[in-house]
């Protein structure tokens, strides 16, 4: 009997490997669940009994797995990821009915059909996260990638060749363009709020996700200045948290300690979100949109005359990294501040802030 049980454990192991692999179909796991015990049922008598409990049990635990799986399943991509990639799916198989092309599995030819199309409007980034969406909803399905083949990757590399893949974002803002945002803010609630929110956030290197879930509780004042606790962020999805120090700054209008202090004090925020909506009589709402972000320091890019379109939220993460490289900060200490994981992200930042440094040009009579 120990051995008869110690076989229908081992073959029970190979039927739920089975199941879990084909989790996205039920139909498929309950019929490889039918044929193992159909198989074990011939030895008859009291194996049988045996496999008929187990069978029960197994299915309801597979189903459990299942269900917790499909949970897993659903937190492994940021919730904005997720959305970009089934936005991008639905637009592949609605211009694949338009052109009565197969989507799922598509052929190799569809897809270099369809790059050739987004080619002509896209840029090289927005058809790469387009070709990610296409590949997993294959491997998803249990489809080989129609986009690894060697026909698509070549067309694909001709395509980046021809249109480039240089990234074109938002100028940064230097420091001296913040004191100029700073010295235009009006003496009102909303000036105090923007005021800390364009200091924190220059000083933070935030991204704006970052700026507007700031809580209250996230916040430490020390005697030297703010440790900021940052729960999920771009770089950490799994929510491990992440520590920024801002120390107090030398210059009153731009020091971060001193502005977030004046705007808690100002609205009477002691517990939730920092940076709140605020109505033309004053009146506090609730937290900040990220989009928020973008339109506040467009607005301050108006009024002191400069091209208020070339910025945006992240040209306060850009014009922290520029301007720290410029003043002589390192590589590591930058990072430290930008939580970047990968220096190559922030390459360009630091050429940007020391692109005169050392220049052959100079100092030759020029």
């Amino acid at each position: 009997m120990k051995t008869k049980k110690r076989s229908w454990h081992n073959q029970t192991l190979g039927t739920i490997k089975l199941a879990y692999v084909n989790l996205n179909s039920t139909n498929v796991k309950r019929s490889i669940i039918i044929e193992e015990t159909q198989m074990k049922m011939e030895k008859g008598g009291q194996m049988m009994h045996e496999i008929q409990q187990g069978d029960r049990a197994l299915t309801t635990h597979l189903q459990e797995l299942h269900t917790l799986a499909e949970t897993h399943l659903t937190n492994s991509k940021a919730a904005k990821t997720k959305k970009a990639y089934g936005t991008d799916w639905r637009l592949f198989v609605q211009w694949c009915r338009d052109h009565s092309l197969e989507s799922l599995p598509a052929s190799e030819e569809t897809v270099v059909y369809y790059l050739t199309f987004l080619s002509q409007t896209s840029k090289a980034s927005t058809i790469k996260r387009k070709m990610t969406a296409i590949s997993q909803r294959h491997e998803t399905a249990n489809y080989a990638s129609p986009t690894k083949t060697p026909l698509v990757q070549g067309v694909w590399n001709g395509i980046q060749r021809t249109i480039g893949v240089k990234e074109v974002g938002k100028d940064a803002l230097w420091l001296h363009d913040l004191r100029r945002l700073v010295h235009v803010l009006p003496p009102s609630r909303i000036g105090i709020r923007d005021h800390a929110l364009l200091v924190i956030g220059w000083a933070g290197a935030f991204r704006r996700s970052e700026l507007v879930a700031l809580d209250v509780e996230d916040i430490q004042f020390t005697q030297d200045g703010l440790i900021i606790q940052i729960g999920k962020s771009k770089t950490d999805q799994t929510g491990a948290g992440q520590e920024v120090a801002l120390p107090y700054g030398s210059n009153p209008i731009t020091c971060p300690v001193r502005s977030l202090q004046e705007w808690l004090m100002e609205a009477d925020i002691t517990e939730g979100p920092v940076f709140r909506r605020i109505d033309r009589h004053g009146n506090l709402y609730n937290r900040l949109t990220a989009q928020s972000v973008r339109l506040i320091v467009q607005k301050y890019c108006r009024e002191v005359g400069l091209p208020f379109e070339a910025f945006g939220a992240h040209s306060l993460r850009s014009g922290f990294c520029s301007s720290a490289a410029k003043a002589g900060k390192t590589e590591h200490q930058i990072m430290k501040q930008t939580r970047h994981k990968q220096s190559s992200s922030l390459q360009r930042y630091i050429k940007l802030g020391t692109i005169f440094e050392d220049n052959a040009a100079s100092g030759i009579g020029l």
